[in-house]
């Protein structure tokens, strides 16, 4: 097997996830998971480990070999949670996890009911790190791959340098561009958001908490179930709305992307804090039958978000953290900081350039 090399970028990548994100000290355990198609950038992030005098360990799977297990119907095997590797994270501080195999259409194609079994140990690996105490990355760099830049219409290098540029955005400048965002909104009552595309919408705030998605593992995202593991690249600010209040129409001028597709040319018209119309002018489909299943609430106000990274542009599921974004959610919202709305569903539009307004004062968004 050739030797897997790792170029100055790959290096310069890894030095800053390291040192500004995940704060790696010397003596700490650092696991890495990379998958055959990233094992250049889990080379670089095991040299860089070991220059900060951490110890790394790379778990290594490869795509063609996983997917023949798949093929074979090895589901106990893949489920499983085995105790040498258990063992190892629960002495690990930090964790660093490049996703998972590369064909997310051919792994949707297997449908739930058999996802569940080769994803038997997803349960189990997050109470083990919980109780480890580790803290660590997903990194989106992991998810380019061929058949989702087809159904993405992306050029697969281009989206790869923007993640790259992206991850690499100092996380304190993303704080600093974050905190007066989440003052104003942890403070407000109204927030207004227009343009002159179609864009005349007014929510509520409630008070809560604004969370700064900057990078950085804080002692309050170690609290939540998930939140030992951020997501890079990061930025942006996100609050639950009040559920009971919103009135007017939001026109997207970004693709909303999932795991397996797009939507594009999204409108939600809310009427006395309820969704009463929406359209996509393509991929409707994908937001239509989760839509359907979702329940009580699934038509009320989730999340604010307002994007602060730099350095994406319309990029696949990074679109709610581009510099100036301003996502708007329906549906559920227990993910954000007081958040009250269970429903089973989540669904979003996004709009860059818009203004913004809390309680009739303009907020001022970076970019």
């Amino acid at each position: 097997m050739a030797r897997a090399s790792s170029s100055n970028r790959e290096r310069k990548f890894a030095r800053a996830v390291l040192t500004k994100n995940l704060r790696v000290q010397p003596g700490e355990n650092v696991i890495i998971e990379g998958w055959s198609r990233m094992l250049p950038w889990a080379t670089a992030l095991a040299r860089e480990t070991r220059r900060i005098g951490a110890y790394p360990m790379v778990l290594f799977e490869d795509e063609d070999s996983y997917w023949d297990s798949v093929d074979a119907r090895e589901d106990l095997v893949l489920g499983a949670s085995p105790d040498h590797e258990w063992a190892a994270l629960r002495n690990a501080n930090v964790y660093i996890h490049m996703w998972n195999a590369g064909d997310r259409l051919r792994m949707d194609a297997l449908g739930p009911k058999r996802g569940g079994k080769l994803f038997k140990w997803n349960p189990a690996w997050y109470k083990t790190a919980k109780e480890a105490g580790l803290r660590g990355s997903r990194l989106d760099i992991g998810r380019p791959f061929p058949s989702l830049a087809k159904v993405y219409d992306v050029d697969q290098a281009a989206w790869m340098d923007q993640l790259v540029a992206a991850s690499m955005v100092d996380p304190a400048k993303l704080a600093a561009a974050g905190k007066p965002i989440a003052r104003a909104l942890e403070r407000g009552r109204r927030v207004r958001i227009y343009d002159d595309q179609g864009t005349d919408l007014t929510l509520g705030l409630a008070h809560r908490k604004a969370r700064i998605e900057d990078g950085r593992v804080s002692k309050q995202d170690m609290k939540t179930p998930f939140g030992m593991l951020n997501l890079l690249p990061a930025g942006n600010v996100r609050v639950a709305l009040n559920e009971a209040v919103a009135d007017g129409t939001i026109v997207a001028n970004r693709s909303s992307y999932n795991d397996i597709g797009m939507s594009t040319g999204g409108r939600f018209e809310f009427r006395k804090g309820r969704l009463v119309r929406h359209h996509y002018d393509s991929g409707a489909s994908f937001f239509d039958k989760d839509y359907a299943k979702g329940g009580k609430g699934r038509d009320r106000p989730g999340y604010l978000s307002i994007g602060l990274n730099p350095e994406l542009h319309n990029t696949p599921q990074m679109e709610d953290r581009e510099q100036g974004a301003i996502t708007v959610s329906v549906g559920n919202n227990t993910f954000v900081p007081g958040g009250k709305n269970k429903a089973q569903f989540t669904g979003i539009v996004v709009n860059v350039g818009a203004h913004v307004e809390v309680d009739g004062k303009p907020l001022k968004l970076p970019g």
